[in-house]
């Protein structure tokens, strides 16, 4: 099963409102991107999505329950990387996998066997390295390979190319159109380009709003680009 599910989600901070009703529902395995301007509300929904913060109105579904509820049951089968997180600078590369792999319960040996397997996919940087050693991109990878360890039948991902080098983020969306065609994976970004190489359908935000969506063929025929049906549906 792999289910992502937003009711009327309001977020409200003393002097703004970060969410303004947005809703959503996916239920097939494919890559999903969630596509707006920075500030817009796409890291308040996965936050609210992954339990990090709670919403003023509205619930977030993660296969069939309520996030705010059932916290640890809904994300047993989620993998997210939120805010690109950076993994313990004093810790290795495979200790900081392998505390991630402990975390959901996995034996030493699926972990190692699970590392290998991505090491191969996505070049992890040594593994006795130190986090704090590491470039940007090498963490980055680290971070979303914890994600993966457990192989989730979601993943949660927040801009998860941003700030990375030209070959570095086409190693990731390699990896996201493998992963895709198994599991959900919902990703933010900004940047139209990145969104159409790796997703079938497009959700756009802006201004806490979902404002626009539709499958990448659809747009494009309807828009002559992607570029273009961002421009029309975001407004600038």
């Amino acid at each position: 099963m792999a289910k992502i599910e937003a009711k009327d989600l309001v977020k409200r901070y003393k002097n703004a409102v970060a969410l303004d009703g947005v809703s959503f529902a996916f239920d097939k395995k494919g890559a999903i991107g969630y596509l707006g301007p920075n500030g817009a509300g796409k890291t308040t929904t996965f936050k609210i999505l992954t339990g990090l913060i709670r919403p003023t109105s509205g619930s977030a579904e993660i296969n069939g329950l309520d996030v705010s509820k059932h916290i640890k049951e809904a994300l047993l089968d989620v993998g997210a990387v939120i805010e690109s997180p950076e993994p313990d600078k004093q810790q290795t590369v495979n200790e900081a996998l392998h505390m991630a792999g402990e975390f959901r319960g996995m034996s030493n040996e699926s972990i190692n066997s699970q590392i290998s397997k991505y090491n191969k996919l996505l070049e992890l940087p040594p593994l006795d390295a130190r986090n704090g050693r590491l470039s940007k991109g090498q963490r980055q990878r680290v971070s979303l390979v914890a994600a993966l360890l457990s192989e989730p039948s979601v993943l949660i991902l927040d801009e998860p190319t941003s700030g990375l080098d030209p070959i570095e983020r086409v190693k990731l969306k390699n990896m996201f159109k493998l992963l895709k065609k198994d599991r959900l994976i919902l990703i933010s970004s900004h940047v139209t380009q990145e969104i159409q190489e790796v997703c079938d359908s497009i959700l756009f935000i802006n201004k806490g709003k979902i404002v626009g969506s539709g499958t990448v063929p659809a747009l494009k025929k309807k828009y002559k680009s992607l570029e273009r049906a961002y421009e029309k549906i975001i407004g600038h």
